[in-house]
């Protein structure tokens, strides 16, 4: 009896657990997002960090290289958590060329991040039309890097790699106003977002909760909007984060959300209208703009002359969304309102009263003296007339057909789009969420992780078709950034990674 309960429990644990992936099945050197075009050598070499060296020839002195050399020598290429071995192998030297000048700004929209990479036993060959570029060939080049437990030696995959990006705008939309997030905080993202070469950060910066943007032209707006006097980002955080994403590749959109969305603007006198309840009392929650005060469009004006000079970017978000869900309470109970709105011939047409604010906002738009493009949720398509410069975002759609009909729709009509439809970060399920159908749920109820997001965004589509492919180099990238020291949460059923996060040991005070 005994020699059969032990033969019992040796064959379950061969076929591991409900025919789950086995928890050590990672890839050797798997490259995330997956390139246009890799092949592999069929050897690897040996890598010592006193004999590899980056020669960045004739842009020696361009200072988005020379941060992305320091931190991959120093940081990244070496992540695990294992005595260094020095000597024994010949020099490694990694040559990259760019031809276009270091730029002194951020990306601009539509640059090249196209990179051939070549390793081989005795080098690696980066070349690229841009600097983003190379920063993209550097990242799979650390990817290449793995760290052999036999040997207890670093390795790298020799290669030949020809890789660019499937879209242009590849980004993540973090909320500041709801929950504020530190400097730190904001850099780690980059820092990871970098890593997944995503390449847009939309900052969503403030909302109906609170105002932590600093204006110097309009310091009530802060001043009575943020949680408090410390939920703020200076002006110096503002230019740091701006800076921290560039180094990495990443543009910065800024978001200020109009009509709606604004009640954290109330240190602005006269900028809200008075909303009242059922009973015509009002409720001083006021959440949309008055569009009666001329003034209004004055402040709106110099107000974004000063956004469009903090942010470099030529894209600006202005919201638009939701401004339906505050109509009634703020504008059609609002007897000042429904008098400005007969007098202007709108009748009982509230949309009449929206176009009538939007047209006003696309000619301050148009007028700004740094030229944006301005991006609007997609309510502003579905309901309103939008300026034919804009871009629209589409944030609803309860399955991908719905999403896909909207695409259609709008692209039909030629307006550029950004989906974020599909991958809401927030929406977590139980067990591997990052894939595109979990067993037992409707296909557009499940959401990915913003690696999985970043592969479909970068890769070719007729390569990222199926998760159970891209299982092992998921893995491998988790337990990468996780020995890189971030706290990347576990991907697919129950695994493991070979060097495993850790805090850093208490000290005296904290103990």
């Amino acid at each position: 009896m005994r020699l059969l309960i032990l033969s019992l429990l040796f064959t379950s644990t061969l076929a591991w657990f409900y025919g789950r992936d086995e928890p050590d099945r990672w890839s050797v050197g798997g490259v995330w997002p997956l390139p246009q075009k890799i092949i592999y050598g069929s050897k690897n070499r040996t890598l010592t960090y006193d004999k590899i060296g980056i020669d960045l020839g004739d842009k020696k002195d361009c200072d988005i290289l020379l941060s992305m050399a320091d931190s991959y020598m120093n940081k990244w290429l070496f992540p695990f958590p294992v005595e260094m071995k020095t000597g024994g192998t010949e020099d490694f030297i990694i040559t990259v060329t760019v031809k276009e000048e270091c730029p002194g700004g951020p990306p601009v929209h539509g640059a090249s991040e196209e990179y051939l990479l070549r390793v081989s036993l005795s080098e690696a060959v980066i070349n690229a039309q841009t600097v983003w570029g190379a920063l993209r060939a550097m990242e799979t080049l650390s990817q290449l890097v793995f760290y052999d437990q036999k040997s207890q030696e670093y390795q790298i995959r020799t290669a030949e790699i020809f890789d660019k990006p499937r879209f242009p705008v590849r980004g993540i939309m973090i909320d500041s106003s709801r929950h504020f997030l530190s400097v730190n905080v904001i850099k780690r993202q980059l820092e990871i977002m970098s890593m997944n070469k995503l390449n847009v950060l939309h900052w969503h910066l403030v909302d109906s909760e609170s105002f932590p943007y600093t204006s110097v032209k309009f310091p009530e707006l802060h001043g009575v909007g943020a949680y408090t006097a410390r939920h703020v980002y200076s002006r110096e955080d503002i230019a740091d984060i701006i800076a921290f994403a560039r180094l990495r590749g990443i543009r910065v959109i800024p978001e200020f959300d109009l009509p709606g969305h604004t009640s954290s603007w109330r240190g602005r006198k006269g900028f809200l209208t008075e909303c009242f309840d059922e009973k015509g009392e009002e409720t001083f929650l006021p959440n949309l703009v008055d569009p009666m005060n001329e003034a209004n469009f004055d402040f709106i004006s110099e107000f974004l002359e000063e956004v469009t000079e903090t942010f470099p970017d030529q894209f600006l978000h202005l919201g638009g969304d939701e401004v339906s869900d505050y109509i009634v309470e703020c504008w059609v109970r609002n007897k000042k309102i429904r008098k400005f709105m007969e007098e202007k011939g709108f009748g009982n047409d509230t949309v009449l009263l929206e176009n009538y604010f939007f047209e006003k906002l696309y000619a301050i738009v148009e007028k700004l003296k740094l030229k944006r493009k301005p991006i609007f949720w997609q309510e502003v398509f579905d309901n309103n007339i939008p300026d034919p410069n804009s871009v629209i975002h589409i944030w609803k759609g309860n399955t991908h057909e719905e999403i896909y009909e909207q695409v259609k729709n709008i692209t039909s009509q030629n307006f550029p789009v950004i989906v974020s439809a599909c991958w809401y970060l927030n929406y977590i399920k139980y067990g591997a969420d990052w894939r595109d159908e979990i067993k037992g749920t409707a296909p557009s109820n499940s959401r990915p992780r913003a690696s999985a997001a970043a592969e479909r965004l970068w890769s070719p589509a007729e390569k990222t078709q199926r998760a159970e492919d891209a299982w092992p180099r998921m893995h491998e990238l988790r337990c990468r950034l996780v020995s890189r020291g971030y706290r990347i949460q576990p991907n697919n059923n129950p695994d493991y990674c070979p060097f495993e996060f850790d805090e850093p040991p208490a000290t005296k005070s904290e103990l």
